[in-house]
């Protein structure tokens, strides 16, 4: 648990003991020599079970913690013998000090009666921090008893199981950490040696953040309930697209599966090739013809927009919208939620659940190698027919495996499998969408949703390629970024020039060649717009609310030729009271972490630079005195760990 963590070396409590013993002093080296005996026997004997009761709150929060990870009974046992140990320990010390003689005369003097009151009255602030401390975590393990007792086995019904057990219990645990804090607060400060008095702050503020902690979660429980179907049986759609051929929602959808939650149980109900959400395609003029972007008349005229191509859009909520409105008629079922995975995700997450094999074909599938062998045989099927079906096969054999080793991990695990989700939001290989706009706006906040221009930042550009030649050179294809800004006066001149190499080898020719529709996105204030990209053929659609867009076509050979694509714009020079700009940069799903140039022309005669990389989003700040380039939205969505630590 936060509150428990180690101290340093002198102990807070000590130091308090400290405090109040030599304020004895205060009333001449007579008065402190007759006390000397008596005052020494009292220093002793409350360091020693202050130090005693926090080294068993050390013991009972390492047990816990270890009772959580592997389901012991036994580790809670030990717990609970430490948490009482300390609390017996913390009442010692403070009917020692309420009780002693010494003190009681003490404080009846003029000259150190108030000095001496105020110290034993930290020491009795202490003492009661670290016995509520002890009740909150008693409280604490008799919940993880009941939850290690009781979860199991299909993790959605364990989640909700644990989510109705920490509601009814919660209360009583936030009202010992409560008094607790309130217990903190009360030590006056003033009497702490300077060196122990910032340490002592920290230890009050993690009691005030599992406080925080415990409110967020309580916020989170009507969340979970809804995504669990703990309100009733919700359909979600999980699109498996494929960055190899890339597009704007992070590749092509080439297969879905379908999940089912019902008051807390998920299941696998179906999965296939997301060409059977959309074959047959009607033509123009036939019935349930919809009119795509006009990027693909360019490609497929006449032929109607649908599922295999929905993803199309910069922003994953009009994407799986626009995906859910294809697939649910085919399906013939609503859908309530959409989720978006790729290659990267699954192969992350077989480095949590372990490896998965593959029925009839002999293959096992690692976080190591399941990029590489998807793609093996992704890319194979431009040459060998055959290989087709081993990547659907593959593909396939990942979903429901996948699905249930997850939803079957012990409670202890679920802190780290929503960091690695987390880490997936961020890196934009993992986006969520639901239907119910409580649970969506949830996913905003926790930088899950895949929205467009997540943050407030004045400045913003957003670079997107969809591979429409129907190609896989994207698994091939890297991208430098250079990033020239110049401030001219009012006004900030960006240059951005991306080189795009492909390296699809000379095998594969002629499908090795990448041909991509690009947009950028900018500021909404951005004026003096172009690129040396080919101009569209079709009228190009409306950006999103809030941006402008350039955009046009390469096409280019693969075996390591590339293509230099430069835009510019300018906007208007937006610095804060300090000087200081800043630029939201925001990555396309799908990309992994692509090099990055940043100079920095300030207008004043001086140019900095800094160099990194777009595996995630980031965030360009320009300075009077230099350039940075910083990570931008993470994900920060978070089960509290069962042991609050």
């Amino acid at each position: 648990m936060p509150f428990f963590r180690p101290r340093p070396r002198t102990l807070i409590a000590a130091a308090v003991v400290a405090a109040l013993l030599l304020g004895l002093a205060g009333g001449g080296f007579y008065a402190f020599t007759n006390v000397r005996h008596q005052a020494t026997e009292l220093e002793a004997s409350l360091l020693n079970h202050l130090q005693r009761g926090q080294a068993d709150l050390e013991e009972a929060k390492v047990a816990l913690k270890q009772a959580n990870s592997t389901r012991s009974d036994a580790l809670i046992d030990k717990a609970n013998i430490d948490f009482i140990s300390a609390k017996l320990e913390f009442l010692s010390a403070m009917e020692i000090a309420d009780g002693s003689e010494l003190l009681s005369q003490l404080q009846g003097l003029p000259s150190i009666g108030e000095t001496v009151r105020s110290r034993r009255a930290a020491v009795d602030s202490v003492s009661a921090m670290g016995i509520d401390l002890a009740t909150a975590g008693l409280s604490l393990a008799a919940l993880d008893r009941s939850i290690i007792q009781r979860t199991g086995g299909q993790g959605g019904k364990s989640l909700l199981s644990m989510l109705s057990l920490v509601v009814a219990n919660i209360a009583p645990i936030k009202a010992q950490l409560s008094r607790a804090l309130a217990d903190a607060e009360s030590v006056d400060l003033s009497i702490l040696p300077d060196a122990q008095r910032a340490s002592f702050i920290h230890g009050e503020s993690q009691i005030s953040q599992v406080l925080d902690a415990l409110d967020q979660f309580q916020k989170l429980v009507p969340v979970l309930n809804e995504a669990f179907g703990g309100n009733g049986s919700r359909t979600i759609l999980l699109e498996q697209v494929n960055p190899a051929e890339l597009r704007p929602g992070g590749g092509f959808i080439g297969t879905y599966s379908l999940l089912k939650a019902d008051h807390g149980a998920l299941s696998l109900i179906g999965s296939g090739d997301s060409y059977s959400l959309a074959d047959p395609r009607p033509s123009q003029g036939e019935p349930g013809y919809v009119a795509p972007p006009p990027q693909f008349e360019e490609l497929l005229p006449g032929v109607s927009w649908s599922f295999i191509d929905s993803n199309f859009y910069p922003d994953f909520p009009s994407n799986a919208q626009q995906g859910a409105k294809f697939a649910s008629p085919r399906l013939r079922m609503h859908i309530d939620a959409v989720i978006a995975i790729d290659y990267y995700t699954v192969a992350q997450l077989l480095g949590i659940i372990g490896p998965i094999q593959v029925p009839g074909y002999g293959i096992t599938l690692t976080s190591t190698n399941f990029v590489p062998t998807v793609a093996e045989y992704d890319l194979n099927q431009l040459i060998d027919p055959n290989a087709n079906a081993i990547h659907k096969a593959i593909l396939g054999a990942v979903a429901g495996p996948l699905l249930q080793h997850l939803v079957s991990l012990p409670p202890g695990q679920w802190p780290g499998v929503v960091a690695a989700l987390n880490d997936l939001a961020a890196r934009r290989h993992l986006q969520v969408y639901f239907n119910d706009p409580t649970v969506e706006n949830t996913m905003v906040r926790y930088g899950w949703s895949g929205v467009l221009k997540p943050t407030a930042a004045p400045d913003y550009m957003m670079e997107v390629e969809a591979n429409l030649g129907g190609t896989k050179a994207n698994y091939f294809v890297t991208r430098t970024y250079s990033v020239e800004l110049t401030r001219n006066g009012n006004t900030l001149h960006h240059k951005v020039t991306v080189d795009i190499t492909d390296a699809m080898p000379y095998t594969y020719r002629p499908n090795e060649y990448y041909r991509a529709y690009i947009r950028m996105f900018v500021s909404g204030k951005a004026t003096a717009m172009s690129s040396d990209l080919s101009y569209p053929h079709y009228k190009t659609p409306a950006p999103p609310p809030g941006t402008k867009m350039i955009d046009g076509w390469v096409q280019f050979h693969g075996y390591g030729h590339d293509r230099v694509v430069t835009f510019q714009w300018d906007t208007p020079w937006q610095a804060n009271g300090r000087g200081v700009e800043q630029i939201y940069w925001q990555k396309q799903p799908g990309t992994i972490n692509d090099a990055v140039t940043v100079s920095w022309h300030d207008g004043n005669g001086h140019t900095y630079k800094v160099s990194g990389d777009l595996s995630q989003d980031r965030v360009i700040t320009l300075a009077p005195s230099g350039v940075s380039l910083a990570q931008g939205q993470v994900g920060t969505a978070q089960l509290p760990s069962l042991s609050l630590g």
